[in-house]
This record gives structure tokens, sequence and C-alpha cells, in this order.
């Protein structure tokens, strides 16, 4: 890891330096082609970047996990005198995320008194990002209607859930409790799936997608974009993460490409898994992850499942 910058004491600016906290998670973007990399190395957070090392995320705040602190060594939450209700953060994502979903403050509370090692704190985290690239993300269930088609256009797919909760996409009416309470079974089915299952499906799945996608391939009729981009978007995420049935994720979210200065808003309790690009983000000062797949951390499937709201559709862009 690259060394720590000393700052000079002897500069008279009323200009506080801050040193923020580096984050190098292996879903980070290596050495130099990181923003992060680069805002550490150019505000003397660092002083070289090393060419291996994923520099996921930099952190400005005051939580635990990460606290900033000044030239002299104070932190700044004993400089301003408390914790900042904020945390902000600078990402950059060179491969997948895991399939996540931070909680509402109810259930950080319940979920860090019962499991404080996995969840280190109480509090929601409500986040607001700003794209700094051309970023990929999976944000937000889809709609009834696309998920039905994608059910019976990839059999391997459909085999991962169960046929009563294939049923109940199919037979919804058009109340929108009547389609959350669909969605809420038919997810449940799909992450209840037996691994040995759910991977021996994606293998399948993952043979037809490679050869339907070749150039020498002819479509029997011709594909909407939405359904070429989740096709693609399976096999990349299978690459990153082999084995993982969280690789067919695209077929339940919203996959979404969202332009330089653009933003987004991700309530608590809603599914999403950022993919590639960087971002700037501003959330609630809390790390609490809620991870069901696309991950070799600790996975929560059950808190996860009962805690979204089902709402579906993606982010106001």
């Amino acid at each position: 890891m690259a060394a720590q910058h000393n700052y000079s004491t002897s500069s008279k600016s009323n200009i506080i330096p801050l040193r923020a906290v580096i984050k190098d998670y292996a879903w980070g973007i290596r050495g130099l082609d990181s923003r992060v990399a680069r805002f550490a190395l150019e505000s003397g957070i660092i002083d070289e970047v090393d060419p291996d090392t994923p520099y996921a995320e930099l952190w400005i705040g005051t939580h635990p996990s990460g606290p900033t602190t000044l030239r002299d060594g104070t932190t700044l939450e004993q400089s301003v005198g408390g914790q900042l209700p904020f945390l902000f953060k600078v990402l950059s994502a060179g491969k997948a995320l895991s399939i996540q979903a931070h909680p509402c403050k109810e259930r950080a509370r319940d979920l860090h008194r019962s499991n404080p090692a996995n969840y280190v704190d109480d509090n929601h985290k409500p986040e607001l990002a700003v794209a700094l690239t051309p970023f990929e993300a999976m944000c937000g269930f889809r709609r009834l209607e696309e998920i039905a088609i994608l059910i019976k256009k990839h059999p391997e797919f459909a085999a991962c859930i169960s046929n009563e909760a294939k049923l109940g996409i199919f037979l919804c009416s058009q109340d929108e409790d009547d389609k959350r309470e669909a969605l809420r079974a038919l997810f449940r089915s799909f992450m209840s799936c037996p691994k040995e299952k759910s991977s021996a499906r994606l293998k399948v799945l993952l043979k037809r997608l490679q050869r339907e996608q070749s150039c020498d391939h002819v479509h029997p009729h011709e594909e909407p974009p939405w359904e070429r981009k989740c096709a693609r978007a399976i096999l990349r995420l299978a690459q990153q993460f082999p084995g993982d049935a969280g690789a067919m994720a695209p077929f339940l979210l919203n996959y979404l490409l969202i332009a330089p200065g653009e933003s987004f808003y991700m309530a608590p309790n809603e599914p999403h898994a950022y993919v590639a690009g960087e971002i700037i983000e501003c959330m609630a000062c809390s790390d609490n992850v809620v991870r069901a797949g696309l991950t070799p951390k600790f996975k929560d499937v059950d808190n996860l499942v009962s805690m979204l709201t089902y709402s579906m559709g993606g982010p106001t862009i």
C-alpha cells in the first residue's frame, strides 16, 4: 500500500487540510486509473500510487470505520465537537459491487443490536450519487411485465423460481399491493433456490447467451435493446463472479447507464448493485450494508428479502 504523506506544519493558511481515508476493496480500480488514487495523491494523502492496489473508496467524515483526521492527528469528530450526520465518498468501481440494500433506521437498530459484528452502527444509509464517468448500475426492481417476459424467454432463470411464484407474476392483478406481494414471493423464491441448482442453471444459461451473442448467430426475431443489454450484463457479471447465481440479477433489477454529471438517489430498503465507473456520494453516516450476492463477504439473504419495499422502476436520473 502507498506510504502516507506527512503534511508540512509551516502553512499559515486558514484552510485546514484533511486526511481522508482510502479503502482498497477488491472491486476497486487499480493504480492511477482510479480517481480515488489520483485524488489521494494530488491532495497529499499518499506519496505514491501502487499500480496493483485496488483504490475503491475515499471517505471524508467521522464514521468509526474510516475517521478523517487533521494534519496533527486530531480526528475530524474531535475538531467539530461531534459526529457529522453525513459521510462523503469518492467511489471507483472496476468491477461489480454486491447485490445489496441499506436499512432504514428501525431495521438498522435491530440489525446492530442482534449482529454488531456485521452491522457496525445503528443508522440508516440513504445515498445521493453524482457520476464522474459513465456509470453502470443495477437499481430497483424491474416492472412485473418485464420480469414476466424474461421468465418466459429464459427457462434457466425460470427453473430457479417456484411454480407458485411464477404463477403469481403471470396472474397478478393491477393492484399495486398485489404486484409488490407477487414480486416479494418471486424474489424470495429465486434467492432461496439451492446453490447447486442455481449454479447448474446459470452454467447452461451462459452457454446459450454466449452462443446467441456470437456474431454468426442469427436471431429468430429482433431483440429489444433492453433485453440485449440484460444478456450482456449477465455474461459480464458471471465472468467476475463464477458460479454465483447473483449474475442473473439483471433479470430482476433495472440495468442503468448514468452519464457524467447525472445524479440519482438510493433510498433505504431498495436493492442495487453498482457495476462499473466512478461517482461521488453523500450519504447518512453509516456503513451498514445488507448483501445477498456477487460477493465473498457476509450474505444476509433473509434480512434482505424481508426489508425491501418491492417498489418497481429505477431511480429518477
